[in-house]
C-alpha cells in the first residue's frame, strides 16, 4: 500500500486541531517535521549542475510545469536522484545534518525550530505544490540572527559556506525526502543537503518547543 505522505498527515493534523476547538489566536502549526541526514561540500558536491541536471531544490520558488505533477515516475526524476546521490558520495566533506520544522498553512510560513544547517528561530515563506514544499533562506534577510549564527558549527566545518547567499530546500510531500542546496554569490553550488523528514507531534520534540 502506498504511504499516505506528508500532505495527508498535514490535512489530518489540521482537521484534528479544528475539532479540538483551540483558540484562534494560538500559535498553531499544521505540520511538524523532524529531518535528519547529511550535508556534503567540496569537490563533487556541485556536479548535478555541472552535469546539466536540475535538482528540485534549484527550482524552489518557481511555479512547476504541468508535467511536474508526474515527475516521480519520469526518467528525468530518476536521473536527478542518481546524479545527486553520486554528488553526495563524491563530496570531499560529509557531515551529519538535522533540521526540525513547523509549518503553518494559513500564512505559508515555515519555522526553523532546531537545526545545525539553518538558523534556529528563522521563519521562511514556503510554497506548496501537489508534490513538494519549497522554501529559500536568504541570509541578508536574517540580519543580526544570521551574523550570530555565522559562528556556528557549519561554517567552521566548511569555511567557504561563509559566502552563502541562499539555501534552497525542497521536501517531497509523498516520501519526506528533503533536497537542499547552499548557494554562493555567483550562483554556484557550495554544498548539498540531503535528509529524510518524518512528521512528528510538537509534544514529542525536546524543550524548548515553539
Amino acid at each position: 500500500m502506498r504511504p499516505a505522505g506528508l500532505g495527508a498527515v498535514a490535512a489530518w493534523g489540521s482537521a484534528l486541531w479544528l475539532s479540538c476547538g483551540t483558540p484562534a489566536h494560538a500559535q498553531m502549526y499544521h505540520l511538524y517535521l523532524h529531518c535528519q541526514g547529511m550535508v556534503a561540500a567540496g569537490p563533487g558536491a556541485a556536479s548535478p549542475a555541472d552535469a546539466g541536471v536540475t535538482t528540485r531544490a534549484a527550482t524552489a520558488g518557481v511555479a512547476p510545469a504541468d508535467n511536474d505533477r508526474n515527475d516521480k515516475n519520469s526518467a528525468n526524476a530518476d536521473e536527478n536522484i542518481q546524479a545527486r546521490t553520486r554528488s553526495v558520495r563524491s563530496a570531499a566533506k560529509r557531515g551529519d545534518a538535522q533540521l526540525e520544522l513547523a509549518l503553518r498553512d494559513n500564512n505559508m510560513s515555515m519555522l526553523v525550530q532546531r537545526s545545525n544547517v539553518l538558523p534556529t528561530g528563522q521563519r521562511l515563506t514556503y510554497q506548496a505544490t501537489q508534490t513538494h514544499y519549497t522554501a529559500t533562506f536568504l541570509p541578508q534577510m536574517a540580519g543580526a540572527a544570521f551574523r550570530k549564527w555565522g559562528e556556528a558549527w557549519l561554517f567552521g566545518w566548511y569555511p567557504p559556506f561563509q559566502k552563502m547567499t541562499a539555501a534552497r530546500l525542497a521536501i517531497d510531500r509523498q516520501t519526506g525526502v528533503l533536497e537542499g542546496e547552499i548557494v554562493g554569490p555567483a550562483g554556484e553550488v557550495l554544498g548539498l543537503i540531503d535528509m529524510q523528514c518524518e512528521p512528528k507531534r510538537n509534544e514529542d520534540a525536546a524543550a524548548p518547543r515553539f
